[in-house]
């Protein structure tokens, strides 16, 4: 991968990054927020709690794919950027379009969620 490529990347993944930190910040908030209020009680408990068990899952599922971004941002500085961790082969560049932060090619992908 060029250099030019790899920094486009570099700008995708660090945009990204800045924008999933913010928004992990804000879903915190409320999810403290939440926790501390006396808010579950009453007829509309079920439906506060299956907010609050929606809210978590949105702010994991969002520390994940920082994970993801920062490992990537990783592989760019070691130069390992757009290749397979798995095999070694290179990651499509349409597939790194549509997800930057991915680290197996599509074939090794499918293994993975096969097993």
């Amino acid at each position: 991968m060029n250099p030019e490529q790899l920094q486009h990347y570099r700008t995708l993944l660090e945009a990204q990054l800045a924008g999933l930190v913010s928004a992990n910040r804000e879903h915190e908030a409320l999810l403290d927020e939440s926790r501390t209020t006396e808010d579950f009680t009453g007829a509309d408990r079920a439906s506060d709690l299956e907010t609050l068990e929606v809210d978590s899952l949105v702010t994991e599922s969002e520390r994940r794919l920082a994970f993801k971004i920062r490992h990537a941002l990783e592989r760019i500085d070691l130069g390992t950027y757009g290749l397979c961790e798995a095999c070694g082969a290179s990651i499509a560049t349409a597939r790194l379009d549509a997800k930057p932060s991915v680290s197996l090619c599509l074939a090794c992908q499918e293994k993975h969620e096969a097993a």
